[in-house]
């Protein structure tokens, strides 16, 4: 995600907030600058009649992407074009979900995000510098559909409180019953449940999750992550015999690859 200072602050300038003292005022003049509590800016290039996206939410938009006012990201130039996300559940910087639960299909917005709600002291790669101020001088919202619930949610309940066979039988039940328009059930749902159990270090659960449902989806991130859990809990030498069958299925993967490597030599240091 890029920037441009001086467009940041032409933009604070050049579209200063209009202060009419009538604090009922709800519509919004194009062109007029908002700052939210978080330090967000945004202002409106047209102002959409669409759905409001709310989380939950799939949303399909264009956009493009500044940082030192070089153009590092536009979704115009990729190949499937719409860059699209399920609002305030994917992988998505503070400021970009903040930026998107603010809108409605139609909508065409600059926004500019401090490095304190994009990629901070760290940055991203070589792409964006640390302390990076993000310019997202396009963000058009093409399509919002109805908003869902995370089918990830309720597998995680099953297994932090319940059991995998409560999970499973709640998996089958949503997946392949008349509720499964309402929820979320992708395979971005599956590997968010190894996360969240990793996450609270239950990794045992979260191997014999991964491994059974890795089986149950035909997902081999799953599967792969399986091996991940096998890792955390010590279990070197059978995290490498299974990450060989992995290996059968797809000699070529680099990742697998160096991972063998590290297994085998966590294997050996722990004899």
């Amino acid at each position: 995600m890029k920037f441009i200072y001086l467009l940041a602050a032409v933009a604070a300038l050049s579209f200063s907030s209009c202060k009419t003292g009538n604090k009922a005022k709800t519509e919004i003049a194009l062109g007029d600058t908002i700052q939210t509590a978080s330090g967000l800016q945004y202002y409106y290039l047209k102002k959409g009649e669409g759905r409001k996206v709310e989380t939950g939410s799939k949303m399909g938009t264009y956009l493009s992407l500044k940082v030192e006012d070089n153009v590092v990201w536009n979704t115009n130039e990729l190949p499937d074009s719409l860059f699209t996300f399920v609002t305030d559940y994917s992988r998505l910087i503070k400021g970009f979900t903040e930026m998107s639960l603010l809108l409605r299909e139609g909508d065409e917005v600059v926004c500019i995000l401090p490095d304190s709600l994009a990629y901070g002291a760290k940055g991203a790669g070589d792409i964006i510098p640390p302390h990076a101020t993000l310019v997202y001088d396009q963000f058009k919202v093409i399509q919002v559909d109805a908003p869902k619930a995370f089918l990830s949610d309720l597998l995680f309940t099953d297994l932090k409180d319940k059991s995998l066979e409560d999970a499973v039988n709640t998996f089958n039940r949503i997946v392949k019953g008349s509720d499964s328009l309402k929820y979320h059930t992708d395979n971005e749902q599956m590997n968010r449940v190894w996360e969240q159990l990793t996450a609270d270090s239950l990794h045992q659960k979260a191997y014999v999750y991964a491994d059974q449902f890795g089986e149950l989806t035909n997902d081999n991130r799953l599967k792969y992550r399986s091996i991940l859990s096998m890792e955390s809990m010590g279990e070197f030498l059978k995290a490498k015999d299974k990450l060989e069958l992995l290996l059968v299925a797809d000699p070529d993967n680099e990742r697998m690859q160096e991972k063998m490597i590290d297994l085998c030599k966590k294997h050996s240091e722990s004899k």
